[in-house]
């Protein structure tokens, strides 16, 4: 009887310490990382349950976000709007991203004829922008267009990635440039820790292929390439 009791506590406290170790799990710790521009007029950070991305670019273009964030300005979409205002306009493209979208019109009584078929939303933004000021998510889309820039004209930036897998970050890295980059060879789900200095995307691509062990490649797909969205103004 004793031998029975003696096994059925260890069995509780077997129970006990398994469901601790399962409350305190890895995968619930947040994820700080920070970086700095390379002119030290800024500095950017972040806490993310998952992993983080930092951008840090001169006179003061710093950008701190959440893996996985700039993936949404390379979603697809279609829609044709006739007669249309800004408001509904927005609202569609809000319901679409799932985002809120903020906007500021020049011409904030204009009514326009619109249509697009699989436009990237960065391109619908863009549109946008044109024609006023533009805010996705809390974030001014006209600094994001200024880290694009940077990005590919070779400018040497800061860049810190913690625990992102490197699919995340080459589809983030892709929806912020409008590059169509790949992984080739290698697995996607290897994961992403760096923090680098005074480096440009070419090093940067470099960097994160070599740590995970893959292949990053600009390779394009079929039918890739998509016209601007038409837009027209029907009155003021």
């Amino acid at each position: 009887m004793k031998n029975l009791l003696v096994a059925g506590f260890i069995s509780v406290l077997v129970l006990l310490l398994a469901s601790t170790l399962t409350v305190s799990s890895p995968a619930l710790t947040l994820q700080d990382c920070s970086c700095t521009a390379p002119d030290g007029s800024c500095s950017a950070s972040i806490s993310c349950q998952g992993g983080c991305l930092q951008h840090c670019a001169s006179q003061g273009d710093c950008y701190a976000e959440c893996s996985g964030f700039y993936q949404i300005f390379g979603m697809k979409t279609s829609l044709e709007l006739q007669n249309a205002t800004y408001p509904q306009l927005v609202d569609a493209l809000a319901r679409i991203s799932g985002k809120d979208i903020e906007f500021s019109p020049a011409k904030p009584d204009a009514t326009f004829n619109t249509g697009w078929k699989k436009a990237t939303l960065w391109d619908l933004l863009d549109m946008l922008s044109d024609r006023g000021t533009v805010e996705i998510a809390g974030k001014d889309f006209e600094k994001i267009k200024r880290l694009r820039k940077a990005l590919l004209s070779g400018i040497k930036i800061s860049l810190c990635v913690r625990s992102t897998p490197v699919n995340t970050f080459v589809s983030d890295m892709a929806s912020l440039t409008g590059l169509p980059l790949r992984i080739t060879t290698g697995s996607g789900m290897a994961v992403v820790n760096l923090k680098l200095q005074q480096v440009t995307l070419d090093d940067i691509l470099v960097r994160v292929a070599e740590q995970t062990g893959t292949t990053i490649k600009e390779e394009s797909t079929c039918c890739s390439a998509f016209p601007r969205p038409r837009f027209a103004l029907a009155s003021f």
